[in-house]
C-alpha cells in the first residue's frame, strides 16, 4: 500500500514536472519565435533604409556630373579656342567618376574630349549611324542620358548627351560624358552587405551591377533567374515599373540548395533614365544576428529544468531573474535597431534635402548669372552695330555697369557665406554712432524707396547711442534688411526704423506693411539659399544669401536676430547687439 502511493506521489511529481518543464519549452519556443519575428521586421527597416540611401547617393551622384555639364553648355559669346578640352580636363580631375568628356561640333564630328587616349577624334556619329542621340537633344534641346551600353573597352556605361548653345538659339554641338557604371557603384555603394550582395537593373531589367557576381552584369534578368519561387520574378516586374518595396524568395546558393532570402528595393529615377537598386540578405544571417539571445533562452531552460527537479522552492525566483534578464537583452537589441533604423532615414533625408537644396542653388545661380549677362550681351552688340545717340549710350553703358554690380554682390555673397561657414569672416571693431550708420544706410537705398514712393520713417532715442562694432558690416545688416523691406513692400508703402537703448544692448527693428511671410516659411527664412519664392519666375531676384549673411554677422558679434511677420499685412525683423565686446570676444569672433 505504501509502496503504491509512494509510486503514485511519484508520478503526480514527475507529472507536474513535465508539465513544468513543458511550459517552460512552449513559453522560451514562443518567445524565440516572436523575438525572431521582431528582430527580421526591424532588420528589413533597416534595410530598406540602406536601399533608400544608395538610391539617392546614386541619383545625386549622376545628378552632379549632369548639372556641371548642363551650366557649361550655355554659352554667353562663343565656343573657346580649344574647344572645351582645357575646361574638361578641370571638370576630370576634380569631380570623380567620368571615363571621357567629349565635344561633338554641330556637323556630328568628335573634335575634343580628355583624356584624349579616350577620345576618337575625328569619329563622325552620321558617318558610323549612331547619331540617333545627337538629332534628339537637337530636337529637343535638352539633356538625353542612353540606356546603359558597352564601350570600347567592353565596359558598361551610360552616354549622357547635353546640347551646347552659344546664345540662346544658336546649337553649337553637343557634349558627351561616358560614365562607367563600375564607377558609379564604387562612388556611391559605400555600406557592405557581408552575407548577402547588392545588385543594379534598369527597366528593361537589364543587371548593370552586382556585388556578387560580376559575371552576370550586362545580362537580362528575367534569363538569369530560373528558380521554381515565382515570388522572384514578381519581385523584378516590381522593381521594373520603378516601385519600392521588400520581400522575401528563394534561390539556390553555391552548393545548389535553395535558401531562403529577403530582399529591399528602391528605385533610381533621374531624367529619362529609371533603375532599380536591390538589397538581398540571406535569412539565416538575419537569424544568426539573435543567437546570442537563443543560448540565453537555453542555458535558461536548462538551469530552470535544474532547478524544477532539484530546488523546486527557487523556481519562481530564478524564472523571475532570466525573464527580466531576457527581456532588458530584448529591449537592448530592439532599441539599438531603432537608433540605427532613425539614424539611417535621417541620413537619407538629409540627403534628399541636399539634393534638393544643390538643384534649386544650381537653377537660381544659371538663372542670376544668365539675365544679367544677356542684359551686357544685348545692350553691347548694339552699341557696336547702331549709330546711337549719346543718351542711349550713356543708358546702355549705366545698364552694363548696374549688371557688373549684381553679379559682383552675387559672388561677394557667396565669399562672405563661404567665410562665415568656414569660421575666417573677419570683423574690425571700432566705436560707431548708431545714428551716423542709419544715415549712411538710408542714402544707400534712397534711390531705390523714392522709384517706388515709399516712405521711410526713423525713431532714435532722445541720448545718442554709441556702440563697439565692425561699422561697414553693420551698414551693410541695415542695408540689406532696408532692400528687402523695400523690394517685398508694394509702391507707396511704408518702412519704419526703430533703434532703442536695451541696457547692455541695442536694439534695432525695421518693419514695413509689404507681402510678409508664411508662418510656414519663416523657420527657415534665415538659412542659406533660401528664399520664400524659390521658383525661376520669381518677380524679386537674389541668391537666398543675404539673410544667412545676416545672421552670421550678427551672431558672430554676439547678436541675435529674430523675424515677426503676418501675411499681406508686412514683417518686422529686429536684432541686438552688445554695446562693449572685450578684446578676447572679438578674438573669438574671428575664430568663428
Amino acid at each position: 500500500m505504501f509502496a503504491r502511493k509512494s509510486r503514485w506521489n511519484a508520478i503526480i511529481v514527475l507529472f507536474i514536472t513535465m508539465l513544468f518543464i513543458s511550459s517552460i519549452l512552449f513559453l522560451g519556443i514562443r518567445a524565440n519565435t516572436e523575438v525572431e519575428e521582431q528582430f527580421i521586421d526591424q532588420f528589413t527597416q533597416g534595410q530598406t533604409s540602406q536601399a533608400q540611401q544608395i538610391s539617392t547617393g546614386i541619383t545625386t551622384f549622376l545628378n552632379e556630373k549632369v548639372t556641371m555639364l548642363e551650366v557649361l553648355s550655355i554659352q554667353p559669346h562663343q565656343i573657346p579656342d580649344d574647344n572645351f578640352e582645357s575646361t574638361f580636363a578641370n571638370i576630370y580631375e576634380k569631380s570623380k567618376g567620368f571615363y571621357v568628356i567629349e565635344y561633338v561640333d554641330k556637323n556630328g564630328t568628335i573634335i575634343s574630349g580628355y583624356p584624349k587616349e579616350n577620345t576618337p577624334l575625328g569619329y563622325n556619329l552620321y558617318e558610323n549611324e549612331n547619331n540617333i542621340p545627337f538629332d534628339i537633344i537637337q530636337q529637343t534641346g535638352e539633356t538625353y542620358i542612353t540606356n546603359p551600353l558597352t564601350t570600347f573597352e567592353k565596359e558598361l556605361a551610360i552616354y549622357v548627351w547635353v546640347p551646347v548653345y552659344v546664345g540662346e538659339d544658336d546649337f553649337e554641338g553637343s557634349f558627351i560624358a561616358v560614365i562607367e557604371i563600375d564607377e558609379i557603384a564604387e562612388e556611391t555603394i559605400k555600406t557592405e552587405n557581408p552575407a548577402g550582395y547588392i545588385y543594379l537593373i534598369n527597366d528593361h531589367a537589364r543587371l548593370l551591377y552586382d556585388s556578387a557576381e560580376t559575371e552576370l552584369i550586362g545580362k537580362n534578368y528575367f534569363d538569369i533567374v530560373n528558380e521554381p519561387d515565382v515570388s522572384r520574378l514578381e519581385i523584378i516586374g516590381m522593381q521594373t515599373e520603378g516601385l519600392s518595396g521588400n520581400g522575401s524568395f528563394s534561390e539556390r546558393n553555391e552548393n545548389g540548395f535553395l535558401e531562403k532570402k529577403i530582399i529591399s528595393y528602391e528605385p533610381v529615377i533621374w531624367k529619362n533614365q529609371q533603375w532599380s537598386v536591390g538589397v538581398v540578405t540571406p535569412l539565416w544571417y538575419v537569424e544568426s544576428l539573435v543567437q546570442s539571445i537563443y543560448i540565453k533562452q537555453g542555458l535558461f531552460a536548462m538551469i530552470s529544468v535544474a532547478f524544477i527537479l532539484f530546488i523546486g522552492s527557487f523556481i519562481a525566483l530564478i524564472l523571475f531573474s532570466w525573464n527580466k534578464t531576457l527581456e532588458d537583452e530584448v529591449k537592448s537589441k530592439t532599441s539599438e535597431l531603432e537608433r540605427s533604423n532613425d539614424y539611417l532615414q535621417n541620413a537619407n533625408r538629409k540627403l534628399k534635402e541636399l539634393d534638393r537644396l544643390k538643384n534649386d542653388f544650381v537653377s537660381m545661380v544659371s538663372h542670376e548669372l544668365k539675365t544679367p549677362l544677356t542684359a551686357m550681351k544685348t545692350s553691347s552688340e548694339f552699341m557696336k552695330e547702331s549709330e546711337c545717340n549719346p543718351e542711349i549710350k550713356e543708358e546702355m553703358l549705366d545698364l552694363i555697369i548696374r549688371n557688373i554690380d549684381r553679379q559682383a554682390r552675387m559672388v561677394d555673397d557667396l565669399l562672405d557665406i563661404s567665410r562665415i561657414e568656414s569660421g575666417k569672416m573677419k570683423f574690425n571693431p571700432e566705436d560707431v554712432n548708431i545714428r551716423n550708420i542709419v544715415e549712411t544706410s538710408l542714402q544707400t537705398v534712397e534711390k531705390q524707396a523714392k522709384d517706388k514712393g515709399i516712405d521711410i520713417r526713423v525713431g532714435y532715442p532722445e541720448e545718442s547711442l554709441t556702440i563697439k562694432t565692425d561699422k561697414d558690416k553693420l551698414i551693410r545688416v541695415f542695408v540689406n534688411l532696408l532692400t528687402n523691406a523695400i523690394k517685398f513692400t508694394p509702391h507707396d508703402g511704408e518702412v519704419e526704423i526703430s533703434v532703442t537703448d536695451a541696457g547692455d544692448h541695442i536694439q534695432a527693428s525695421i518693419r514695413d506693411n509689404g507681402i510678409g511671410i508664411p508662418p510656414e516659411k519663416r523657420e527657415k527664412i534665415f538659412d542659406k539659399f533660401y528664399q520664400v519664392d524659390s521658383t525661376a519666375t520669381r518677380k524679386a531676384g537674389g541668391t537666398g544669401l543675404g539673410l544667412a549673411i545676416i545672421k552670421g554677422i550678427i551672431d558672430g558679434q554676439g547678436g541675435t536676430i529674430f523675424v515677426e511677420s503676418e501675411a499681406n499685412k508686412g514683417s518686422t525683423f529686429t536684432f541686438r547687439l552688445p554695446k562693449e565686446l572685450k578684446e578676447e570676444d572679438f578674438t573669438e569672433i574671428e575664430q568663428y
